[in-house]
């Protein structure tokens, strides 16, 4: 019993390695005869004037950096290649069922599909994995490769913007009679977004898939170009910019560095410190200048959208400077150096004051007037009338002489040394007035800068306003929130499944 067990278990592992030996001469056998007679420089074509179909798609993994100063988009995809070689056929019986064999690229004959719109020299798939080979002739090869295509980016609504980005292949010996392209699935004509890694800084829109073949008029355009006559397979990329990043540290900063120019109108003349908050502003502008020259190409085309904005603000701010200096020159006016006209105290005192609603304080003006004691009031009237009995001008004028007993009676007391002492207060008193008068027009000057300064506040703040919505909102995309989840599931159903 024990040996009959033991030949059994003999038998099964001679039956096994028997096979598996089997199995292996089979491959070998059917890689001999299959590439006995195989030249891989040939098209796989029996009759000379019949075109390979070649059926070609892309699927796409990563955005990995979209360049705006070099215009290159790089990005990381497989291409998907499928023909069919009749040479290699087989019948599954005659070599123990194999249904498919792999195949060096060099072995067999490929495509030459290259990418026309190229931008560092590499044409070709970075890697060349093996090729597919199945019983019934049809060749699938996916080659992942690393593209760097050059690309024309629009930065007229940067940082708001949206980029068609072209992917352009197609055979660089072949004419459109040897090598034609058709859809790798014809029930899918996008590109292929299975495995995407969403990107952080570009969100995906759209990636339709065309075949352009040439035309007469194309052909009779282009009759000298290398490309004339080949069919290209294109794949547009929809990309649109992720703003958040440029919305804090851009797009922000400006717009409060603008309205932060317009409050120069707010600070007090006498402070001193207009003109150094103006020019640290214009200098705050100019760093944010030189950052937005170094990421933008240099091109004369279009301004961009954050460039207008900066060059708005700077205008203004240099406006701001401009009616700075003149604000200032007004506000260290005096009567010895300029004469006011009229016109000018009628519109900046009179007028613009009311529609500003402004209100001038009266410096002269007393709270308690009523509550003055009686003797210091009688005391002024007593002062004033002995000034108007020693002057001039009181004697001349009769409405000022007093005829009462009071007059009387302080004309006999008077004597030389009072008479000097008047002359002496009324020296001073005509002093004062004068001081009075020339403290006076100062303050009408320095008032005159104070009611620029608003009206100019009011002006800069209304204009800085409707010129940065009018500036920013421009832009198509600004309040357009972006689901890229929701995009990319609505494309293809099954993005984003593990299983």
């Amino acid at each position: 019993m024990s040996s009959s067990c033991l030949l059994l278990i003999l038998f099964n592992l001679l039956f096994i390695n028997k096979n598996g030996v089997l199995s292996s001469d089979y491959e070998e056998q059917l890689f001999r005869e299959l590439f006995q007679d195989y030249n891989p420089l040939i098209r796989p074509v029996q009759r000379l004037e019949d075109t390979v179909n070649v059926s070609f798609s892309i699927a796409l993994l990563q955005l990995i950096s979209v360049v705006e100063k070099e215009q290159v988009l790089k990005t990381n995809v497989w291409l998907q290649v499928k023909w069919h070689d009749y040479q290699m056929k087989w019948k599954r019986e005659k070599y123990g069922g194999i249904q498919s064999i792999r195949v060096p690229p060099n072995q067999v004959w490929t495509p030459d599909v290259v990418l026309f719109n190229n931008a560092d020299g590499k044409y070709e798939a970075s890697f060349k994995s093996n090729v597919v080979v199945y019983y019934n002739g049809d060749m699938n090869w996916v080659p992942p490769a690393i593209y760097k295509s050059s690309c024309h980016i629009d930065v007229k609504f940067f940082p708001f913007d949206e980029q068609e980005c072209e992917l352009r292949f197609g055979s660089w010996t072949y004419d459109q009679h040897q090598l034609n392209f058709t859809y790798y699935n014809e029930n899918e004509r996008n590109v292929t977004i299975k495995d995407y890694v969403v990107s952080g800084s570009w969100d995906l829109m759209d990636g339709p898939m065309t075949i352009h073949h040439p035309s007469n008029s194309t052909y009779n355009s282009l009759e000298k170009s290398y490309r004339s006559d080949r069919v290209e397979f294109v794949c547009k990329l929809v990309i649109r910019r992720k703003t958040l990043f440029y919305t804090v540290n851009l797009i922000i900063p400006t717009v409060l560095i603008s309205f932060l120019s317009v409050f120069v109108f707010y600070l007090p003349t006498d402070a001193g410190e207009k003109m150094t908050l103006s020019i640290s502003i214009l200098l705050a502008l100019v760093v944010f200048l030189l950052l937005i020259s170094k990421i933008l190409p240099p091109t004369s085309t279009v301004i961009p959208l954050i460039a207008k904005y900066l060059l708005f603000t700077f205008i203004m701010n240099i406006i701001t400077i401009f009616c700075t200096v003149v604000i200032i020159n007004y506000n260290y006016r005096t009567p010895r150096t300029s004469k006011m006209p009229h016109w000018m105290r009628r519109l900046f005192i009179d007028i613009l004051p009311r529609i500003l609603r402004m209100e001038r304080p009266n410096k002269y003006e007393r709270e308690d007037e009523e509550e003055r004691p009686e003797e210091t009031r009688m005391n002024y009237i007593r002062a004033s009338r002995v000034i108007s009995i020693v002057t001039p001008i009181s004697n001349d004028d009769p409405s000022l002489t007093s005829t009462t007993e009071d007059d009387n009676l302080i004309d006999t007391f008077l004597t030389k040394e009072i008479y000097d002492a008047v002359e002496d207060l009324s020296f001073i008193a005509d002093q004062m007035r004068s001081a009075c008068q020339y403290e006076e027009i100062r303050d009408d000057w320095k008032y005159i800068a104070s009611v620029i300064d608003r009206l100019q506040l009011f002006i800069f703040f209304a204009v800085t306003s409707i010129g940065t919505c009018f500036i920013i909102f421009s832009a198509p995309y600004v309040l357009t929130v972006v689901d890229q989840t929701a995009i990319l599931k609505k494309w293809d159903p099954t993005f984003g499944n593990t299983s």
